[in-house]
């Protein structure tokens, strides 16, 4: 490194770490990654967007610095992985198919062989002309008895490929559902749901997006410790889920965030299923097994948006946002849509 590469990288590092203490971030090299290239300034989408967040919360929280660091640092590796990935499952899927009809085929020959061997052997045991035509059948069960052995070995051997074709395609299946899938509460991760809005606008879909925020989300924590937010955030998850299994796929937008997006319904219907689902979390009580502590009154406030003819998707989920602050204003535990 040139002396003034380390004297600038130097310059970057003490301005990154007092600004992650002013805005609460914990200095761990994960999010100093972050930090590091907003001092840098050479990504400004992503001071952007760290800009608008300070400005809107005075803070940058650990949710919200891994959605950036999601969205502006490692969306573009991703990318690429995942277009490595699709070309392995597409190589892994045809050589499966390849081995089940290679098995198929060598088990129908091999049972040929056999049947051949035994009539082979019929012949020799019967037949009564010279030594001539003896010979012939004996060389001809020789070489089928042989070709017998080795078409059973190659069989083996196919299926053992076979087996770790099924093995690795099992795993890439897994690693699939990592990269889409939220570890703690199982559902559709924010990467899962950029996606699906980005399919949404190319394909210019009516779709309405509903954010649910769980309400004074922070206490539970503070008062009853991260291990009951996580089982609150578990709860929360399935039952958004279940709610919304008829209609739409749900999504973990981020801490205690969670968002939806239902196709080809009204306004008026989102805003409907909605409400049905902030009933059902209403209900909700959460006892931890260990403390006997329980939480009876688990709520959520939501913001409903539906998308009008030909507006971009950032614009759509910016009134869900709109949406959600205002249900948030009104005293929380309510339902605000958000007509353009």
């Amino acid at each position: 490194m040139s002396e003034y590469a380390f004297f600038e990288a130097t310059r970057i590092f003490k301005r990154a770490v007092p600004l992650m203490v002013k805005y609460k971030v914990p200095t761990t090299p994960h999010y100093f990654s972050l930090w590091y290239t907003y001092c840098a300034g050479t990504h400004p989408e992503l001071n952007q967007a760290v800009d608008a967040t300070v400005a809107k919360f005075g803070i940058c929280s650990r949710e919200k610095c891994d959605s950036l660091i999601e969205s502006f640092l490692i969306g573009d590796s991703k990318k690429e992985l995942d277009n490595f990935r699709q070309k392995v499952e597409t190589l892994v899927a045809d050589l499966g198919n390849s081995m089940d009809a290679t098995v198929s085929d060598t088990e129908e020959f091999q049972d040929i062989l056999s049947s051949s061997v035994t009539k082979l052997e019929n012949v020799q045991h019967k037949a009564s002309s010279g030594a001539d035509n003896q010979q012939v059948i004996h060389e001809l069960l020789q070489g089928s008895q042989h070709l017998l052995s080795a078409t059973s070995q190659y069989r083996l051997q196919v299926t053992t490929q076979k087996a770790e074709i099924d093995t690795l395609k099992k795993k890439l299946e897994e690693y699939k559902n990592q990269a889409t899938n939220d570890a703690l509460t199982g559902c559709l991760n924010r990467r899962a749901f950029d996606q699906q809005m980005a399919d949404y606008n190319t394909q210019n879909v009516e779709v309405s997006v509903i954010i649910a925020d769980i309400d004074h989300f922070k206490v539970f924590n503070d008062e009853y410790g991260h291990q009951m937010g996580d089982s609150v955030l578990k709860l929360v998850a399935s039952k958004l889920e279940y709610s919304m299994k008829d209609y739409g796929l749900v999504y973990r937008f981020g801490g205690e965030e969670f968002a939806a997006l239902v196709p080809s319904v009204s306004f008026t219907n989102a805003w409907s299923i909605a409400e049905k689902a902030r009933a059902t979390l209403e209900r909700l009580s959460v006892t931890d097994k260990k403390s006997g502590k329980k939480i009876n009154s688990i709520t959520a406030s939501f913001g409903v948006a539906s998308r009008h003819a030909g507006e971009d998707m950032e614009e759509l989920l910016s009134r869900a946002d709109e949406a959600l602050y205002d249900a948030k204003g009104r005293g929380r535990n309510c339902v605000m849509p958000k007509a353009r």
